[in-house]
């Protein structure tokens, strides 16, 4: 069957009458996910219980003001258990566009009252920032791609183990995940077979142009990098760590700078997922479908549909703006209550930091005119 062609031809769809999202889950009415709190040990981010003053919001500094920044600045004016006390911007041009305080790193990082540090920069410019942050008793949230490589990621969660810190990162579709799929799917779709298809149309000139996106030690890549990444990450969360990242083709509008990928990865569960993300197309569209012996689910613009142990969900797209504040929502109630975010927690991205490795670190087999 055709890389690019969806899944939705093969897989009928029905009217389902169980909605995941329902009445007790309280994400659903207040963007609040339901945490398990508990003491929790995973990977390489053991963080000592630290109870923090649960009486106010913990408070964050935003550190970069572009549309990343801005999208989590509005993110947390949703959230009650949190505020944005601080802005670190250089450039003073992009810096007065808030009436938020901007404030030197040096001076966020040195302030205690300063909780959380949140990284919207490129990712070329993130990993030192987050070392600091940790070296400086700092939780932090970076946003994605969280990593350049594994050995990048491995590193910032060592940083985040020997502060006795909470890493988390800004993937938000995980929350689009019903809740019983958030942790622990791949037992669910051992074997299965899955396929991604993103595109959303951008100009080659945006990619092409100069500026940090233009290059790859900033950027780390183009569209898959940074838009095909939300569904790649989701696809990890659902079938497992991957095992082996095959490219199967690449146009770069810049060297290292992808406009358009096809791939396949092979995971520890058995399951198998191509892989087709695009921007010269000029249409939007976002599918994951993924196919087991007793399950399957194809989420689609964010809507969710499926079965699983033979009961059938569905579950609305939220907005991306809800789906944010549910990151903030989580990362707050850890930092109040001393145990490591459980869903948006940045030890669960080494799955799609190695595939977009992978997928990356070879050069095209075209580029673009």
């Amino acid at each position: 069957m055709s890389l690019w062609r969806g899944s939705s031809d093969i897989t009928p769809r029905r009217k389902v009458p169980r909605r995941i999202q329902d009445a007790e889950d309280p994400v659903a009415r207040t963007f609040e996910p339901r945490v398990s709190i508990r003491h929790r040990s995973r990977g390489s981010e053991s963080v000592t219980r630290t109870t923090e003053n649960t009486s106010e919001p913990v408070r964050v500094a935003v550190v970069g003001l572009g549309n990343a920044g801005q999208q989590n600045i509005a993110a947390v004016s949703k959230v009650s258990s949190a505020e944005v006390v601080a802005i670190t911007e250089p450039d003073p041009v992009v810096a007065a566009r808030t009436d938020l305080p901007v404030r030197p790193m040096a001076e966020v990082l040195a302030d205690p009252n300063v909780q959380v540090v949140a990284l919207c920069l490129p990712p070329g410019d993130r990993y030192e920032m987050a070392t600091a942050a940790f070296r400086a008793s700092k939780h932090v949230l970076v946003e994605k791609p969280p990593a350049r490589c594994p050995a990048e990621l491995s590193a910032m969660l060592a940083a985040a183990h020997r502060a006795e810190r909470h890493a988390a990162v800004m993937f938000q579709h995980r929350f689009a995940l019903p809740e019983t799929l958030r942790i622990g799917a791949s037992a669910h779709f051992a074997d299965a077979m899955a396929s991604l298809m993103v595109s959303r149309p951008r100009k080659a000139s945006h990619y092409a142009d100069g500026g940090w996106r233009s290059r790859p030690d900033k950027a780390l890549g183009g569209v898959t990098a940074h838009l095909g990444v939300h569904y790649l990450d989701v696809a990890c969360q659902l079938l497992g760590e991957p095992v082996q990242v095959t490219l199967l083709d690449r146009t770069d509008a810049a060297p290292g700078i992808d406009t358009q990928l096809c791939g396949h990865v092979a995971f520890d569960s058995g399951a198998q997922l191509t892989i087709a993300v695009t921007s010269r197309s000029p249409g939007r569209f976002e599918q994951l479908t993924v196919h087991g012996a007793n399950a399957w689910i194809e989420l689609n613009g964010g809507r969710l549909v499926g079965r699983i142990a033979d009961e059938e969900v569905y579950q609305d797209a939220r907005p991306a703006l809800e789906l944010r504040a549910c990151v903030y929502t989580e990362l707050a109630l850890s930092v109040q209550n001393g145990v490591p975010p459980r869903v948006s927690s940045l030890d669960r991205s080494s799955g799609v930091t190695m595939i977009l490795h992978g997928l990356l670190q070879h050069d095209a087999t075209t580029v673009a005119p």
